[in-house]
């Protein structure tokens, strides 16, 4: 989905403040070119993910958001077969 999209439906759902702010946070910095995919997981995190076209592959983004606002990135790229190539955990918020 685009940017306006996901933003829509992060309105839409019935998050907790901080959990819905963090959500807007991490679709304001998807670029044009990325789709995002927004997941509501059992356990109460949103999964965001921001998907792009690399050179020969692509590249994704996965935000793991807690309902208190706090969350865990991973970048991870895949190269043109669909073979994971690089996973790699970011700093999160506690």
């Amino acid at each position: 989905m685009t940017k306006p999209e996901a933003r829509r439906l992060i309105d839409s759902l019935n998050l907790p403040a901080a959990q819905a702010e963090a959500a807007q946070r991490t679709i304001s910095r998807a670029t044009r070119s990325e789709a995002i995919d927004i997941i509501e997981l059992d356990s109460g995190e949103l999964l965001l993910r921001r998907t792009r076209s690399g050179r020969s592959g692509w590249q994704v983004f996965e935000d793991a958001i807690r309902p208190d606002g706090g969350k865990q990135v991973v970048q991870k790229a895949y190269d043109a077969d669909g073979n994971l190539v690089h996973d790699d955990p970011k700093g999160g918020t506690p």
